[in-house]
């Protein structure tokens, strides 16, 4: 049986994770998808910002599959039409190096942690048990206050969306496409 960790742990790094995204506009036509079609999808959402600590959600792919998480996001979303999959092994995340444009280079800005789902009722606030919800975890570090505070607002600009499009070139190599008919 799996032994998780507490809320806000770090995932272990021999794990893989996955977002769900929208397809490129010109999917269907070319059959792939490059990576700076993706650069938007690493974008926190203000959701995501509020959210504490700030962190762009992915889930564990060995504890949730991708149609539980498309009803997941479809609960909050009706009809979305995020239904590329793209995936990303947890070591290579953290180990993104970014720069903000005046030639020095970050490292261990991203991290990967738990994230739980919880329920809200009438009276209490309790943790989801419906499947799939185990693997909710987030991407943290793209967020304003994540970037060292040496930087200029400028360069810490920079420096997130040098992680974006960083995450974006690793997702781009393993993607696939969320089938229709899979009690989606």
């Amino acid at each position: 049986m799996f032994n998780r960790p507490c809320n806000l742990d770090s995932v272990s790094n021999d794990y893989w994770v996955f977002r769900l995204a929208r397809l490129p506009k010109d999917f269907s036509e070319k059959g792939k998808v490059l990576a700076i079609q993706l650069d938007g999808e690493f974008e926190l959402s203000t959701q995501d910002k509020q959210s504490n600590p700030p962190h762009l959600s992915v889930w564990v792919d060995s504890l949730t599959t991708h149609e539980q998480a498309y009803n997941f996001l479809t609960e909050n979303t009706p009809n979305s039409q995020r239904k590329l999959v793209l995936r990303l092994f947890v070591q290579e995340i953290r180990e993104i190096v970014g720069c903000s444009g005046e030639g020095r280079t970050y490292n261990n800005i991203l991290n990967v942690i738990w994230v739980f789902l919880y329920k809200y009722t009438d009276k209490q606030c309790i943790r989801d048990k419906r499947p799939g919800a185990n693997g909710h975890s987030g991407i943290t570090g793209l967020d304003e206050k994540s970037a060292p505070k040496e930087l200029t607002t400028k360069q810490a600009k920079l420096l997130r969306k040098d992680l974006r499009s960083k995450l974006a070139e690793i997702a781009s190599k393993n993607t696939s496409i969320l089938k229709s008919g899979e009690n989606v």
